[in-house]
């Protein structure tokens, strides 16, 4: 269990660095302690020497698609397996100061912050805390007052999935358990090709601002069932219907088949930590809008760029949002809980 306990800067056991402070773009332990890149990887071959066949060579040979682990703040090669080309890696620094942007660029209070920074062995795995003092919400029916936080687990080595925790809870456990409160938001995604760091924590976030500023809403969605079929009927009546004449059968109009495999996708990746409820719906309209140019894999291996090369970023997302809004708006998506 990882409980806030206030500290200064020291290290702890197990080859970490734990450090508490009020301020969320003041990443000194991961620029002092914890910048990883990746280096090539060589092979030592005994070879005989052509010259005298009972003298063995050591040779170097190029370990193609796999990479070490290098720690550019202490120079020291990590400990641990080399990580293949397909893995995407996602340093410690370069997220938590992507997060520290996001979240200045928000409606959340960031003032009055506590954060806490902490490094695990040697910095293979790192975990950061932001609780905001100007923030809380009531849980349950005892009037329990907790204050909101968001959690953020990643790992360099394929150890830890890259996680994230937002909303109103005391304490957290990385299996997932929470206690003590309520989550707005929470994901867990392995380090492949189709992560996208940004947009995850982008969306707790949002899930933050929303219970800011709009709890009801959040709640009803939280709590309002959507399987992936009615969701479908959803995005195939509003956002990708093509417009047009009706099928010649009669039976529906035709739809954006890609946009509407795209949304779906982000809908299945979603409803497995906020279940099949028109808040993950919410939140896979929401990464469509503010994501302009995203690369996915579909199950039978095609990848596909949500985007088109040339096009004006600010335009599209303009057009995103008004498409998005204009599903939030319709009789299809109201009509879910009715």
């Amino acid at each position: 269990m990882f409980d806030l306990i206030p500290n200064e800067p020291r290290q702890v056991a197990g080859n970490g660095w734990e450090y508490q402070h009020t301020d969320i773009s003041d990443l000194s332990l991961y620029a002092d302690r914890c910048r990883i890149t990746k280096a090539p990887v060589a092979a030592f071959v005994s070879e005989p020497d052509p010259d005298n066949p009972d003298t063995l060579w050591e040779t170097p040979r190029d370990l193609p698609g796999f990479s070490a682990l290098v720690n550019a703040a202490t120079g020291d090669v990590l400990p641990t397996r080399p990580v293949a080309d397909s893995y995407k890696l996602v340093p410690h620094d370069d997220l938590f100061a992507m997060q520290s942007r996001q979240l200045a660029d928000s409606v959340l209070p960031t003032d009055n912050v506590k954060v806490v920074d902490r490094l695990y062995d040697g910095g293979l795995r790192a975990h950061r805390t932001v609780m905001f003092d100007d923030l809380d919400a009531t849980i349950g029916n005892d009037g329990d007052r907790v204050m909101c936080r968001m959690d953020v687990f990643n790992s360099v080595d394929m150890s830890w999935a890259f996680q994230i925790f937002s909303g109103a809870y005391r304490d957290l456990c990385r299996n997932t358990l929470v206690f003590g409160g309520s989550k707005a938001y929470h994901q867990k995604r392995k380090h492949t090709r189709n992560l996208s760091p940004e947009a995850l924590v982008g969306k707790a976030t949002m899930g933050l601002e929303f219970w800011e500023n709009d709890r009801d809403s959040m709640e009803a969605m939280r709590s309002t069932p959507l399987t992936r079929d009615r969701f479908a009927d959803v995005l195939a009546a509003t956002i990708c219907r093509k417009p047009g004449m009706d099928n010649l059968e009669g039976h529906g109009h035709p739809v954006n088949e890609r946009l509407l495999g795209y949304l779906l996708h982000r809908y299945d990746e979603e409803v497995s930590e906020l279940g099949r409820t028109q808040w993950a719906a919410f939140n896979a309209l929401t990464h469509w809008s503010t994501h302009l140019d995203t690369e996915w894999t579909t199950d039978d291996g095609k990848t596909y760029q949500t985007g088109r090369s040339g096009a004006k970023p600010h335009m599209v997302e303009r057009k995103r949002q008004n498409d998005v809004r204009t599903v939030l708006e319709s009789d299809a998506w109201l009509g879910v809980a009715a």
